[in-house]
């Protein structure tokens, strides 16, 4: 962790609200907005934005900070977003690939590439209905190809063809974009 950091951290520790409240209004309409990527509602956002720095504020003392502040605050805000739909049971396919993809992202900045994730969830759209869904379950539920045969009721090397076709196609749609490669 950064010194400045180590001393904004101290400071909170003995209570500073100077420094709590530069430190909310520093990163509050920052973190509002990025959460605004993952839930799309904004009274949600300032919600969970609010009570992070709540929680933040409350439990100082306890919390290792491992990065940096910034680097805590935005991951926390992301955690915090994925919890929130889980609570409310995401229905909507695309935000649960949406979703799948950020889980599995290592990205100890907190930092996400929605337009990435955009992109993507563009060209699955533009797949085949029965070829998207098998893509999905697949890549997005995980699912083991002799599962997929199972539960779509049709044989195994279907499934093959299908997700490979699935990824040739988004290959194509996706080639500007060389930032995605990893998603094949």
């Amino acid at each position: 962790m950064k010194v400045e950091d180590k001393i904004l951290v101290g400071e909170i520790r003995n209570r500073n609200r100077k420094v709590f409240e530069a430190l909310f209004y520093e990163y509050y309409p920052h973190l509002t907005r990025y959460a605004e990527g993952f839930l799309f509602d904004k009274h949600a956002c300032e919600d969970i934005v609010q009570n992070l720095f709540i929680h933040f504020w409350e439990k100082t003392n306890q919390i290792d900070i491992q990065l940096s502040l910034k680097s805590y605050f935005y991951q926390s805000v992301k955690n915090r977003c994925l919890n929130h739909l889980r609570d409310i049971n995401v229905q909507d396919k695309h935000k649960i690939l949406y979703l799948e993809a950020l889980l599995n992202e290592d990205d100890s900045s907190g930092w996400v590439d929605l337009e990435i994730i955009k992109k993507v969830q563009d060209a699955i759209a533009q797949l085949p209905p029965q070829m998207g869904e098998l893509f999905k379950q697949k890549y997005m539920f995980g699912r083991k190809i002799q599962d997929i045969a199972v539960i779509n009721q049709i044989s195994e090397n279907t499934v093959k063809t299908q997700i490979r076709r699935a990824k040739e196609k988004m290959r194509k749609i996706l080639i500007d974009s060389s930032s995605l490669k990893f998603f094949f």
